[in-house]
């Protein structure tokens, strides 16, 4: 075996029980997680409504989620799911067979999968309703608790409002060094997280699966969370902001680039491989040309983005606008607060209409 397997001989068979069974299980996990989110959500109707706590009609959410039996029904979802796949095909089975084999069969509101899914959105609606405590009548009933916020927009003091500018130029240039700095490394990073740029070697598919973990990770932390992070590292100030956003912007700068290079035309980069050139020369005139327009616009895209974070970084001490905010809400200072929150809105407004005119000529 070991032999044949030197001489090339079951390479691929081998490589195709592999997929088979990586396929398999990807198929199962899927399955697993959807049947174990009905059950809990379930469950967790179930208790609000039917099983009162301490004569309480409805408990909070909180208290239910701790009362949840996750071990159990995780356990009983891997038993349903694994008889779903040998039933009937699933979710997972779709969500796992490659790209471009979808088996034909029924449309999807006559088979068992498609009514799983519907019932699993009208849970997921309803659970979602508890779990965020929605409360309309509060809603419509406690109106007269924002006046003061009005009051202060309709009637802006204009004691803060040179402080104002010159922290909101502090705020524009945060998200701009937050963003140049991250563009190089994003573009760097993106070749290495392109899936069609990453297929022909275990080295690169592992590459592409690091860079891509270490992204996504990067991306679920808030920046308000990297700027509690560099806050503690670098001091309070537009620094630990700039950094933060920094952090966040890479790791969405190379999701969004590394998706445009999968979508490339491969006509052009086959070509240029096919005359003997190197990698680099492939990279340059095979996939840059075809990338450099969305990248711009991605590129503006997220300063405006940046440009509105800045602010809510601020409030824990990154600097710009948001620093001297939420003093002011917290000291109910309501005329000095519409004159900042006047100043944001005006300014974001303007960035807006900028970035879409300028993606509007690059695109």
């Amino acid at each position: 075996m070991k032999r044949c397997l030197r001489e090339g001989g079951d390479v691929k068979p081998v490589a195709r029980l592999t997929q088979r069974l990586t396929a398999r299980g990807t198929a199962l996990l899927v399955d697993a997680l959807l049947v174990a989110s009905v059950l809990l959500m379930a469950q967790f109707l179930w208790l609000c409504l039917f099983v009162p706590v301490a004569g309480t009609p409805l408990p909070s959410a909180r208290d239910v989620l701790e009362r949840l039996s996750y071990g159990a029904l995780s356990g009983v979802a891997v038993l349903l799911a694994a008889a779903w796949q040998l039933w009937d095909r699933s979710p997972g089975t779709a969500f796992a067979a490659p790209r471009g084999h979808s088996a034909p069969g029924k449309p999807w509101d006559e088979t068992f999968s498609g009514f799983f899914l519907l019932i699993f959105v009208e849970l997921t609606f309803f659970t979602g309703w508890l779990v965020t405590e929605v409360d309309l009548h509060q809603l419509f009933t406690n109106f007269h608790k924002a006046e003061g916020i009005l009051r202060g927009l309709l009637h802006p003091s204009g004691a803060v409002l040179f402080e104002g500018l010159i922290l909101l130029l502090q705020t524009i240039y945060l998200a701009f060094m937050a963003t140049a700095f991250a563009i190089p490394i994003a573009f760097v990073m993106s070749f290495m997280a392109a899936r069609n740029l990453t297929r022909k070697t275990a080295k690169a598919r592992f590459l592409y699966v690091f860079v891509r973990s270490v992204m996504n990770f990067a991306r679920a932390v808030e920046p308000l969370v990297w700027a509690l992070v560099f806050i503690s590292w670098v001091g309070i100030g537009p620094f630990a902001g700039v950094l933060a956003l920094f952090i966040h912007s890479v790791a969405s700068l190379v999701k969004l680039y590394s998706e445009q290079i999968e979508s490339i035309d491969p006509g052009p980069m086959e070509a240029i491989t096919g005359t003997g050139a190197s990698l680099l020369a492939v990279l340059r005139y095979g996939i840059v040309p075809q990338i450099v327009p969305p990248f711009l616009s991605y590129t503006i895209y997220r300063w405006d983005i940046n440009v509105r974070m800045s602010t809510i970084i601020g409030f824990v001490g990154g600097g710009g606008i948001g620093y001297i905010l939420k003093p002011r809400v917290d000291l109910g200072e309501w005329g000095e607060v519409g004159t900042l929150v006047l100043l944001i809105a005006v300014t974001v407004w303007a960035l807006d209409v900028i970035s879409a005119r300028v993606r509007e000529r690059i695109v």
